[in-house]
């Protein structure tokens, strides 16, 4: 489906609908995913010849963004098969997008091809603080954290002024999302939205990457927790992932089962693994459990809703802001550090008198926590985190709710995604780099 001036939109039976023509979205993602197979991972089995191959693709992909990112830095999105800009306003989605797809290949490529992928971050930096989507802020945070985090490892170098620029953006666009989950949130519904619609992966993805810098507690709890809701969302009573549908969203009242988009998918293995990686940022930095209950108890009892005070962790390493549901073990988790006292049995359920002391949190006052609470190790939790990640895969391969083959590992084609009467056999752009994406995570 790759042409020599990019990744076309569509491919019906894998002829190119000459309608449709391309996009730097298409062409964002193609570099992403080209980007993730070349990283050097144990296990990888990219030989010499592939990573030649994947680098050619490179070059087209930065080729088409250096085509179409204009003077002020703005990219349009939508090109006809011709080669003409089709008329459009900005896409939002599309700028956070390419912002990170460049910051990723900017770390990521060899030197041939970083120096593209930097003059384009650089001329695109000014409009970050006018992005207008959700998602696209998303996008522009991880770009900016995973950015950061590179600098201080010497993988990249920053110009003067970039780093306490980067910094602000990332702590600016850390608080909208904080402010977001607490204000669409409540015990029944722990999301950022009124609604999970499309791309829903992006929000817990990017709150657990700027985390991973700021180490702010606020941002992995609402991460984890909001990551905990979109896994409950997606799975389907028989146990299988079944991605939001398209036909009609995700809300409090009404979930839509079919138009099921691989996209969906992709998503949510990428958040998954950015869980477990936050975890071990974590473990690093002293939380060394996370203290379990049993779904339907309270792990605030008689503390009132310390989630929606914020509160600060106390003495005891107890902080009320965040509890996670993680539905695949039946529990609600609050992160603990391991300055705190503990003692546990050989089933990990507390044995000191701690367990139900409680800790101190903003107002001083002593929450009760539960008799039935027991730690579960953070290393565990990521574990079960990748875990999930790599049944995000299996879907492709027919765990889900037609038992359909939804990508062709021979080719690495996806379908467009799944209806109620079966697979839409289209093999488009996006689905296809879904899947590739998800293997890509899953390696």
């Amino acid at each position: 489906m790759t042409d020599d001036t990019g990744l076309l939109e569509h491919a019906l039976g894998r002829t190119p609908r000459r309608l449709e023509g391309y996009t730097t979205d298409d062409n964002a993602r193609s570099l992403w995913a080209v980007t993730e197979w070349l990283r050097d991972v144990p296990g990888s089995e990219v030989g010499d010849e592939d990573r030649r191959t994947l680098l050619d693709l490179a070059s087209i992909y930065l080729s088409f963004m250096l085509w179409q990112q204009k003077e002020d830095g703005w990219w349009h999105n939508n090109v006809a098969y011709d080669r003409s800009p089709e008329a459009e306003s900005v896409s939002y989605d599309c700028q956070g997008r390419s912002i990170w797809a460049c910051v990723d290949a900017w770390v990521g490529l060899p030197d041939s091809h970083k120096d593209a992928a930097k003059a384009m971050f650089e001329c695109a930096l000014p409009t970050i603080g006018s992005l207008d989507s959700l998602r696209g802020k998303c996008y522009a945070l991880s770009a900016c954290a995973h950015a950061l985090e590179s600098e201080r490892l010497g993988l990249i170098s920053f110009k003067p002024g970039w780093r306490e620029q980067l910094k602000a953006h990332v702590q600016r666009l850390q608080d909208e999302l904080i402010g977001r989950f607490k204000k669409n949130s409540d015990e029944a519904w722990r999301w950022f939205e009124p609604q999970m619609s499309y791309g829903n992966g992006v929000m817990p993805w990017a709150l657990l990457r700027a985390y991973r810098v700021t180490h702010a507690p606020e941002a992995l709890e609402i991460g984890l927790d909001s990551l905990s809701s979109l896994q409950a969302a997606m799975t389907a009573e028989e146990g299988w992932f079944r991605p939001i549908g398209n036909a009609g969203w995700h809300s409090r009242k009404v979930s839509s089962k079919w138009d099921q988009q691989p996209l969906e998918i992709f998503k949510l293995a990428l958040a998954l693994e950015e869980g477990a990686l936050a975890l071990e940022e974590a473990a690093k930095q002293g939380v060394a459990l996370l203290l379990a209950y049993e779904q339907g108890s309270d792990p605030r009892r008689g503390a009132g809703d310390a989630r929606s005070q914020g509160g600060d962790r106390g003495a005891g390493g107890y902080r009320g802001a965040g509890a996670i549901r993680a539905p695949e073990v039946g529990i609600a988790l609050a992160v603990r550090t391991e300055t705190e006292e503990r003692q546990t049995d050989d089933r990990g359920r507390r044995t000191d008198d701690s367990a139900n002391a409680g800790s101190d949190t903003r107002g001083g006052a002593k929450e009760k926590l539960p008799a039935e609470a027991h730690a579960i190790e953070v290393a565990d939790y990521a574990a079960q985190l990748r875990a999930a990640r790599n049944r995000c895969l299996q879907w492709f391969y027919g765990d889900n709710d037609h038992g359909a083959m939804m990508a062709d590992a021979s080719d690495g084609s996806g379908c467009d995604g799944l209806q109620e009467d079966g697979p839409n056999v289209n093999c488009g752009a996006e689905s296809t780099i879904s899947y590739l994406m998800t293997s890509a995570l899953c390696r």
